[in-house]
């Protein structure tokens, strides 16, 4: 089984850091990109380390620029990494609201679900003042989602999961963490079982890659994957290891 867990992490392992846009498709499409972009990228990605929210309306402002927040997952990952932000520090609202004019639908959706997942006590009026006749359903769909992420099931969807590492990179909370690294777990489980037709595989081979790619970036995920290793054997141990790039005891 160790053979056959590493074949599968390169296919999804940028799956969180292309989705912050530090790994860009394409030379022509990079070269288009502002030069702020790896940046603010690098800003999101290690906020947690040093929480700066003067840099919040920056990465709001040049994901929407660069048409990142086109896309529906995109603007949930941002919408949840800024929530989780003003969550810590309501102090914040100012830098991100009233929203600039120079945002975009994509860009306003983005505050619209960051208001949501943000548990602003005024949501119904800032959503009213944001979103417009046109912009259904938006609105509804907001409102029959929950509004604390971690009522959101992370084996849903892919989206889901990357919403759970933007609210980790945002404020360092280990639940987070904990729910992608019990999503890795229960990869190991189907995998050794030969489940992999199972729905929620996809989405625990995904939190398996996202750990394999961001453990070696971040201390304390690692750190944390040592912990959930302690009291693991078999399989998850050896997804794991795997994981930390660490021989198994018998050396294979």
């Amino acid at each position: 089984m160790n053979k056959t867990i590493p074949t599968l992490f390169p296919t999804l392992a940028a799956l969180l850091l292309a989705a912050l846009c530090l790994l860009w498709p394409g030379q022509a499409t990079a070269l288009t990109v502002s030069k702020s972009m790896p940046l603010y990228a690098r800003d999101m990605e290690f906020y947690y380390q040093r929480t700066h929210p003067e840099v919040l309306p920056g990465i709001l402002r040049t994901f929407d620029a660069q048409g990142v927040l086109a896309q529906g997952e995109k603007r949930l990952m941002v919408a949840a990494f800024l929530a989780e932000a003003l969550r810590r520090d309501p102090s914040a609202r100012h830098r991100l609201l009233p929203p600039p004019d120079t945002l975009s639908r994509n860009g306003r959706f983005t505050l619209a679900w960051m208001i949501h997942l943000a548990g602003l006590p005024d949501e119904e009026s800032l959503l009213a003042g944001l979103l417009t006749p046109e912009d259904a359903p938006l609105p509804n769909q907001i409102r029959n989602s929950p509004a604390l992420l971690a009522q959101w099931d992370i084996y849903a969807e892919k989206s889901v999961l990357q919403m759970y590492w933007a609210a980790f990179l945002a404020s360092g909370d280990t639940a987070y963490l904990d729910s992608i690294i019990n999503a890795a777990l229960r990869y190991a489980r189907l995998n050794a079982r030969g489940r992999q037709r199972e729905e929620a595989f996809p989405v625990c081979a995904a939190a398996a890659a996202s750990l394999y790619e961001l453990a070696p970036r971040h201390a304390a995920v690692q750190a944390r994957i040592e912990q959930a290793l302690e009291g693991c054997s078999g399989p998850e141990a050896d997804t794991l290891r795997i994981i930390l790039r660490r021989k198994s005891p018998s050396g294979v």
